[in-house]
């Protein structure tokens, strides 16, 4: 992949001006799509360092990408050996091998508003593509004796029927089937294909297993609780089973819901501007729901949003890692205000009883001391 000196040098190198233009968004990134992403919430403020600029395309078909800009601090600058390049990263398919896909672009740069969001289009328009031989990498020949699992695998963005006549094979013995529907505002995506074993956060025990992610959070205009879905995940372990007719199933197979009583005394809280909040910001502290040694985690006075979030890595032993901290202005700013829980849970669909089990809960509140390590277990209850 190359792109042309004299455009590199324009806005790339710069002219060798101290100071440049630099959007500003370090904490988080802004997501939309080439034709539009909302650079207001990345202001531009000057910069005498480089200039770091990302933009990750999750989806290349629809030019859909998340968009990120900040100046980097004298303290990192210093570690970078060069501070003018282009780091890009391309995807081919071995049935398209002159096609091929940018997923990552990120911009190491000194010229003047070197961080515009359009600057991803130009550089499409400017890279150029030299393919090599590939036939010795796409050859799909595979052991006649290791077991194969056939997959559906395909991609579609905000397809209502997500119709896919892909199939690929791969190794029995170290994949499933799974079909993912992520959600992020009116947009979902659903990926259908092959995943590793144990590649999850969670030991997967059987199949077959549904996940579902989802965000209760409170509207301070309607002054109501409402409930998301984020994603859901369907995985099975035999040929062909993530079939597309399935996808209609997700995000809807189970739902997790929270008493709007119990929401209002422990995560909305009455409105005072301290609370108690734990805080081990730096490193989670893990134990069982019997006993976590609490005191790692002192208790400060938050006049912000309590961060607490609680990982179950073994939820049959009630094993978990539970981190807690006060949201920082400077650091934090995109959840102050916020009043939400994020629960994830997981249904084997052969065990009997169903019982779904937490696999992670991550709480936003205000109320006062709603960081106490044994309200997850009131949660699960």
């Amino acid at each position: 992949m190359r792109l042309p000196e004299s455009w590199l040098d324009t806005n790339i190198l710069g002219s060798g001006l101290p100071v440049r233009d630099c959007h500003e968004c370090p904490n988080a990134p802004q997501c939309g799509t080439t034709d539009f992403i909302d650079a207001s919430q990345c202001p531009i403020r000057s910069c005498n360092t480089t200039c770091l600029v990302r933009d990750t395309f999750d989806d290349p078909a629809f030019d859909f990408l998340c968009y990120q800009s900040f100046c980097i601090s004298p303290n990192d600058d210093q570690y970078n050996i060069n501070h003018h390049r282009v780091e890009i990263e391309g995807l081919v398919y071995a049935n398209q091998p002159n096609d091929v896909n940018t997923w990552e672009i990120d911009l190491y740069c000194r010229a003047d508003d070197c961080s515009r969001p359009e600057i991803f289009k130009e550089i499409h328009e400017q890279l150029t593509v030299q393919i090599g031989n590939l036939d010795a990498l796409f050859n799909e020949t595979h052991d006649p004796t290791i077991p194969q699992r056939r997959c559906y695998d395909c991609y579609c963005f905000n397809e209502v029927n997500c119709n896919c006549d892909k199939i690929t094979m791969q190794s029995a013995d170290s994949t499933y089937c799974l079909i993912t529907r992520e959600n992020f505002g009116q947009d979902h995506w659903v990926t259908m294909g092959h995943l590793d074993q144990d590649s999850t956060a969670v030991h997967i025990r059987d199949f077959p297993y549904i996940i579902i992610a989802e965000s209760i959070f409170y509207n301070g205009q309607t002054e109501r609780w409402n409930t998301i879905p984020n994603f859901a995940v369907y995985g099975c372990d035999w040929d062909l089973c993530n079939h597309p007719r399935l996808v209609q199933s997700l995000p809807y197979t189970f739902e997790m819901r929270l008493p709007e009583p119990w929401l209002n005394a422990n995560i909305l809280g009455t409105g005072q501007p301290l609370r108690d909040c734990h805080e081990c910001r730096d490193a989670a502290q893990c134990g069982t729901t019997d006993f976590l040694d609490a005191s790692r985690c002192p208790i400060r006075p938050c006049n912000t949003t309590c961060l607490v979030r609680d990982t179950f890595d073994d939820p049959t032993i009630n094993e978990f890692c539970y981190q807690s901290y006060c949201a920082r202005p400077d650091l934090d700013s995109s959840v102050i205000g916020v009043y939400e829980v994020d629960i994830e849970g997981i249904l084997y669909l052969s065990k009997q009883p169903r019982e779904v089990e937490l696999w992670e809960i991550d709480l936003y509140c205000h109320a006062d001391d709603c960081s106490r390590p044994d309200l997850f277990k009131e949660v699960s209850h």
